[in-house]
This record gives C-alpha cells, sequence and structure tokens, in this order.
C-alpha cells in the first residue's frame, strides 16, 4: 500500500487557499498597476513632455478617462488620467493653421499662458505624439511576466 498522507495533506491545503487567492490575486494586480504607472511616468519624463508637471501627475489607477485596460477574469485594472489632452499628446493631433496661442517663450521651450499679449501662430497642420503610454505599454507586456511570477510566488509560499 502507498502512503498518500503527504498528497492528501496537500491538497487539502489547496482547497483551504482557494478563498483566499482571488482577493490575493487582486492585490497582485494591483501592484503590477502600481509599476506600471511608474512605467508611464518614466516615458513621459524620457520623452520631454513635462513642463507644469500636471500630466507626470495626472495618471492613476481606476480613475479619470480609462486608457488601459487589463482584464484577467473577473480582476481588471484600468489606468486614466484627469487631463483630456493626455491622449493627443500620446497620439498627436491636427491644430488649425493661423490660430493665435497665447504664451511666451522661455528658451526653445514655449509655455502657454491664457490671456498673454504675446504668443505664437500655429504654422504646422499636425503636431507628432510622443507615444509615451505606447511605449509604457510595451515595456509592460515583457515585465508584466515576471512582475506576477514574483508576487504570485510568494503568494504560494505563504500559502504552503
Amino acid at each position: 500500500m502507498v502512503d498518500t498522507s503527504e498528497l492528501d495533506n496537500f491538497i487539502g491545503k489547496l482547497e483551504a487557499a482557494v478563498p483566499q487567492i482571488k482577493p490575493k490575486m487582486a492585490k497582485i494586480l494591483d501592484h503590477a498597476g502600481e509599476k506600471f504607472l511608474d512605467l508611464v511616468q518614466e516615458q513621459i519624463e524620457a520623452e520631454g513632455n513635462v513642463d507644469t508637471r500636471t500630466l507626470l501627475s495626472s495618471f492613476s489607477k481606476g480613475s479619470g478617462n480609462g486608457i488601459y485596460r487589463l482584464d484577467e477574469g473577473s480582476l481588471t485594472l484600468e489606468i486614466g488620467t484627469r487631463v483630456q489632452y493626455a491622449r493627443w499628446v500620446n497620439d498627436g493631433h491636427s491644430q488649425q493653421p493661423g490660430r493665435f496661442i497665447p504664451g511666451v517663450w522661455s528658451g526653445d521651450r514655449f509655455i502657454y499662458t491664457p490671456g498673454a499679449e504675446t504668443g505664437m501662430v500655429l504654422k504646422a497642420s499636425f503636431v507628432e505624439g510622443s507615444h509615451f503610454f505606447d511605449h509604457a505599454e510595451i515595456a509592460f507586456t515583457f515585465l508584466f511576466p515576471d512582475m506576477v511570477k514574483e508576487d504570485a510566488e510568494a503568494l504560494l509560499c505563504s500559502i504552503f
């Protein structure tokens, strides 16, 4: 006769762990979301999109205009922003040539200043996007399995 007591013990631990796994997996996904936000901010800085830091600090999990959504069964991670222009900075946008934009120049950077007497007249009809979010998403796609693996291993070690 074969002694299966260790296998029975293991199966018992698995059955007892099932109710704990889903909430802990939600925390693992939440942790990955925090890391994704870090990647978005790194890309904004790398692309030189920061002037007032409004764009940089506008992204958060589950708020604003949802831009990124990761569904894993009943677990969902949504990244959003509070500023409407974030998508324009990422994707690029059309502009109206000849339109006056109030503001001031500081070196080679233009600072939008509502109501300013000085400014610039738009010439280009399309401003190319910096694709900061797209770059962060590509990096996240490669990093996500390792992020989850590390947290999932810690979860399994805590159960067994």
